[in-house]
């Protein structure tokens, strides 16, 4: 079962266009009629999670688990970019780009003034990157850098819609990566190489440009206890894929000092994936997909 975020009600004031009665008595088709566009991104509350591919109700590997809800939190703790894109007939009509840094948490909110008498195509992505682009039905990011993303998309027609309850959908798989032996002191960077991936989001399709990701986190995020904790994002599809995932240890001058390759690693936007084990030292390892409130997660996989 996907999560989603509610995309709160949008709100639309009609203002009036003139006190003229000349131009009162013009035609409303050739004269537009300017309408002040409320568009909110409102706390959202959590639904029933279930396990990979199933539905409420279903069992997984022989086990059920019940279903987990949390109180609802805002986006703005979550994310902290917004890119809305507004287009009629086809053309853009409005771009506004907010941050957190530039509007606190109030970037969550923005309007817009367009022509009641027409039809609108909204787009929006949330995201922890910077400002996103949307070119020729693309949406990408300065350097192709994928991070924690949701996006939302409707049409409508501000003279016939006074209200829209929206849910933005997530459209990143996440890779958490925890060790359970300490780093190493030689080692300051971990580099990691998702096959088959993608980094850029078609309006019309979903996934796209495939790529093989490299992925250097400049410092490696460790608990108290001197382990590895990382947590990267790619764009999958709606669908289960499997990918390849390789993990490199590096010492300050470049050299590999550990390497290790996972097969059929399972991705899918909206769903956590945990590989937990010794990496640094020559041990087995176990894969488990464990349970995050706020993600889809998967059983547990030894390989």
């Amino acid at each position: 079962m996907k999560k989603f975020f509610l995309f709160a009600a949008v709100a639309l004031m009609v203002a009036s266009c003139t006190s003229d009665p000349d131009m009162l008595q013009e035609s409303a088709v050739t004269n537009p009629e300017p309408t002040q566009v409320m568009l909110t991104f409102s706390p959202y509350q959590m639904e029933a999670m279930t396990r990979a591919g199933s539905v409420p109700g279903d069992s997984v590997g022989g086990s059920r688990r019940a279903p987990t809800t949390r109180a609802a939190v805002s986006i703005s703790g979550i994310v902290d970019h917004l890119d809305v894109w507004i287009y009629e007939s086809g053309t853009e009509v409005v771009a506004i780009h907010r941050s957190n840094a530039e509007h606190g948490q109030d970037f969550t909110t923005v309007s817009a003034t367009l022509d009641k008498t027409k039809t609108y195509t909204l787009y929006a992505v949330a995201h922890k990157s910077a400002p996103a682009m949307l070119t020729d039905g693309i949406i990408s990011w300065p350097d192709d850098q994928v991070t924690h993303s949701m996006y939302y998309s409707q049409t409508f027609t501000p003279a016939e819609t006074t209200s829209l309850t929206c849910e933005m959908q997530r459209i990143v798989a996440q890779f958490h990566f925890e060790t359970t032996d300490a780093v190493p002191d030689d080692v300051t960077q971990l580099r990691f190489t998702l096959a088959a991936v993608h980094d850029r989001w078609s309006i019309t399709s979903g996934a796209a440009h495939e790529v093989n990701m490299t992925l250097t986190p400049a410092t490696i995020a460790k608990k108290a206890d001197g382990t590895a904790n990382v947590y990267l994002y790619a764009i999958a599809t709606d669908a289960q894929t499997l990918h390849t995932v390789t993990v490199e240890a590096l010492t300050a001058t470049g050299d590999v000092t550990q390497q290790r390759t996972f097969q059929d690693v399972p991705l899918r936007n909206g769903y956590k994936t945990t590989y937990q084990g010794t990496y640094f030292t020559n041990a087995p390892s176990s894969a488990t997909f464990t349970v995050e409130s706020t993600w889809n997660t998967y059983d547990p996989v030894e390989f």
